[in-house]
């Protein structure tokens, strides 16, 4: 199969990986996506789901890792990563300056003793670190990278990539506020792809208001508002099982057939 611009979920579940036979269809991996955008390999965030990405990559691919935030379930993979560990120096880490500290500062504070035996110093596959600022963009190889703070505790980035006229946003640990919400529209227009924060139904929502997450029923108003060609709600609760999201797949299919949620091995053509 040709990988060229095609978006792979590896993981897609918020806060802990899950492993139960009820939710195998979408899989218990948490969040991380592989973008294939051109001849650039891009990943976005390194839960869990990121290990799944190491049979996916050639031994002499280059990759570039965009970090929306540091919060565990977003970074927990980085420390059973297969290329961080070889010879070839083909990975590009990206995230934003937190408390003072680089991005690779950061990685250390959380890789080290006592917490895990193999620290940063250890990574021979990391080529460099770069140090972001949301609202900035970047070059990628022929992909242009634009950035936007979320409304998410600690600091969390939003990433577009745009190329050959195509555009994928990650949205993901986004909380819709009346600003927030008008910036995302913006920052998300006409993009091909929108990956979208769908931790909680609408009924849930009013008790986890100021957490951080988002709704499914939030994400369609964005896609609809921003003309986003393609809605993929991820970061999926713990709780909802395979049942559950059968049944709202199924009533998200009667409201627009461009909206999916997540699972683990989906390919998306973009």
């Amino acid at each position: 199969m040709d990988n060229t611009n095609k978006f792979t979920v590896l993981g897609c579940r918020g806060s802990a990986p899950v492993c139960k036979k009820t939710h195998i269809k979408y899989g218990g991996e948490t969040s991380s996506f592989l973008l294939r955008a051109g001849d650039e390999t891009i990943i976005f965030d390194s839960g869990s789901g990121i290990l799944k990405s190491s049979d996916l990559l050639a031994d002499d691919e280059k990759c570039h890792l965009l970090l929306s935030h540091m919060h565990m379930d977003h970074i927990v993979g980085l420390a059973f990563w297969r290329p961080l560990f070889q010879m070839q120096k083909r990975v590009h880490i990206y995230s934003e300056k937190r408390d003072s500290m680089t991005t690779k500062e950061q990685l250390a504070n959380f890789l080290k003793a006592p917490y895990w035996p193999v620290g940063v110093e250890l990574f021979s596959g990391v080529e460099e670190y770069h140090d972001i600022q949301a609202g900035e963009s970047f070059e990628v190889g022929n992909v242009t990278v634009k950035t936007m703070r979320s409304n998410h505790p600690n600091d969390c980035t939003l990433y577009r990539a745009e190329w050959d006229g195509k555009s994928v946003v990650y949205a993901l640990d986004f909380e819709h506020s009346q600003k927030a919400t008008a910036e995302l529209i913006e920052f998300a227009k006409d993009c091909d792809l929108l990956v979208y924060d769908a931790t909680y139904t609408p009924d849930e929502y009013p008790e986890k208001t100021g957490w951080g997450h988002s709704t499914w029923a939030e994400g369609i108003k964005v896609k609809e508002k921003a003309n986003a060609k393609k809605l993929l709600l991820a970061h999926l609760d713990i709780r909802q099982n395979d049942e559950m999201l059968d049944k709202l797949q199924k009533k998200l299919n009667e409201i627009d057939e461009n909206i999916y949620l997540a699972k683990e091995g989906m390919v998306i053509c973009i």
